[in-house]
């Protein structure tokens, strides 16, 4: 099986012997894993390759595709192992796995597909600004002046974050998880008898701070879910074992209700989680605290929700939980879509890669080539980028 030919690409002159040289297309940019002594691509990239006669002696020359997902390829010698840690290998048939539990009904679906191949070059002007004008008086009567802007950051984390050796976005994430921790604690939501439930774990940072948090207090625990599995996952350092669990499962497969705990109360929290996933955890976590039908589980006592939202536009109609609120105040499922795609205009900048703005900077004629280069939908919208950013 030979590599693809449009994954095959010319070798980078400026790159560095310690940096893996294949083109990424969709980032526009080169790898920027580290690749072994002598060798051209890291790990994830190395083509598919058969060792000839004078390899056959080494058994880590030939790379063949995973059998779980042939987009990525693993050494021939590894792939017994591989196959038991792959992120694509079947979840296991666990009882608190309930196939599109959280997902909403396919009726719902339905309503949300009628806008889904919209493209907001053929609609009109006329329609987008009365769309944001009936978006700006909901945010009047029902947001303006009701939500706080506040900073609490937990002492626990005062000593990390003051290492020299962090760099900028690894200060990012620390203050981030400070802040969560500082948010339990001005809630009165770190104490005893507590499950603290980790949608969308990751490495699962925020999780061990919270089990130092409260590694005194009794009968607490953490659990970790996340569909993916990690390396280098920081809740492998938590000293005490028995406090932290982690569920491997999709938030929208997930009942809440068959999660073994040994608490009495439960406080969901997440740190980045998109709009969709947002939607599927409050689900999950309402759904979990409906009277079982089953007579050997109860249900679950939730205390508190923390999220930390992201990427609020990865939102789908199916999956929302506030549609009887857009309905009843005038939004269809076609403006719900419409306003998914309209944020990009204040979040997705020229839509060129940084080589590509860089260079029309530089250029003299720099200001007039942005303008026609950096947004095709502004003739027929006939709105300049910024008064798109102004609108959303």
């Amino acid at each position: 099986m030979s590599e693809p030919v449009e994954k095959r690409r010319k070798l980078r002159e400026d790159c560095g012997e310690s940096q893996c040289q294949f083109f990424v297309t969709r980032k526009k940019r080169y790898c920027k894993m580290t690749v072994a002594k002598g060798g051209k691509f890291c790990s994830q990239h190395e083509p598919i390759t058969k060792p000839n006669d004078k390899e056959m002696g080494n058994k880590s020359a030939e790379r063949v595709p995973c059998p779980l997902d042939p987009k990525h390829t693993v050494y021939a010698f590894k792939l017994t192992k591989h196959l038991k840690i792959c992120n694509a290998r079947p979840m296991k048939n666990e009882n608190y796995i309930k196939i599109g539990l959280n997902l909403g009904s396919e009726d719902e679906a339905e309503d949300g597909d009628m806008g889904r191949n919209l493209k907001l070059k053929e609609l009109t002007c006329d329609y987008l600004k009365s769309l944001a004008e009936k978006i700006n008086g909901l945010y009047v009567k029902f947001v303006k002046d009701t939500i706080k802007t506040v900073f609490r950051e937990h002492k626990l984390l005062q000593e990390e974050l003051a290492k020299p050796e962090y760099g900028p976005t690894a200060l990012k994430h620390l203050r981030q998880t400070a802040a969560l921790l500082g948010c339990l604690q001005e809630y009165n939501l770190l104490l005893p008898q507590t499950c603290f439930v980790e949608f969308g774990a990751g490495k699962g940072q925020v999780s061990f701070w919270i089990a130092q948090a409260i590694k005194h207090f009794k009968q607490c625990s953490v659990i970790l879910v996340d569909k993916a599995s990690h390396r280098h996952k920081k809740d492998n350092k938590v000293e005490d074992r028995d406090t932290v669990t982690r569920i491997r499962a999709d938030i929208g497969n997930l009942d809440l209700s068959w999660v073994p705990h040994r608490s009495e109360s439960i406080v969901g929290i997440s740190k980045h989680l998109c709009g969709a996933a947002t939607d599927m955890t409050l689900r999950c976590i309402v759904a979990g605290n409906q009277p079982p039908k089953e007579i050997n589980k109860k249900a679950c006592r939730t205390k508190g929700i923390l999220i930390a939202l992201c990427c609020h536009h990865r939102c789908e109609w199916k999956s929302f939980v506030g549609k009887q609120f857009l309905r009843d105040n005038g939004i269809s499922p076609r403006d719900f879509t419409v306003m998914t795609k309209m944020v990009s205009w204040a979040v997705c900048g020229t839509g060129m890669s940084r080589e590509r703005r860089r260079e029309l900077e530089e250029a003299e004629d720099s200001d007039d080539s942005v303008e026609k280069s950096s947004d095709e939908d502004d003739d027929t919208l006939k709105l300049s980028r910024k008064e798109k950013e102004e609108l959303v």
